[in-house]
């Protein structure tokens, strides 16, 4: 968990030195967009934040959901665990996913295609899949 404060503190910081007026806004959850690589498939999943998404290889949890607002641009950006579970070892990824640019940071996994859709104003509750 201290990792996870130091994300959040670095960010900040981050944000900061870009501009002073800039605003974010929390949300309570997020649509993941996951396309399976090997089968073409895609599914959005509705996801509160801190539940666990468990997919064959990987599990993703998403922490934070932001809507930034810089410079009268809008970006919506999360923070991302993705445990990647490999024959030999565990990979794991903490970061900052962008909606705007999908693949500027993005965790690696063989089979799925992780992308943030969008983060949701209201608390999702429970996880759901959608099939697109």
């Amino acid at each position: 968990m201290n990792l996870l404060k130091l994300n959040n503190l670095l960010f900040s910081i981050i944000l900061i030195g870009f501009n002073i007026e800039s605003k974010e806004i929390d949300y309570q959850g997020a649509t993941l967009r996951i396309l399976n690589k090997i089968t073409t498939e895609k599914t959005n999943y509705i996801i509160p934040l801190s539940q666990t998404l468990e997919l064959n290889n990987a599990k993703i949890i998403v922490y934070r959901c932001l809507k930034v607002e810089n410079d009268n641009r809008e970006d919506e950006i999360a923070l991302v665990s993705h445990e990647l579970e490999s024959y030999n070892d565990t990979e794991s990824f903490l970061g900052w996913i962008f909606k705007s640019s999908q693949y500027l940071n993005t965790p690696i996994n063989p089979i799925y295609d992780i992308k943030l859709q969008n983060c949701l104003e209201k608390d999702p509750i429970f996880l759901k899949k959608i099939p697109i």
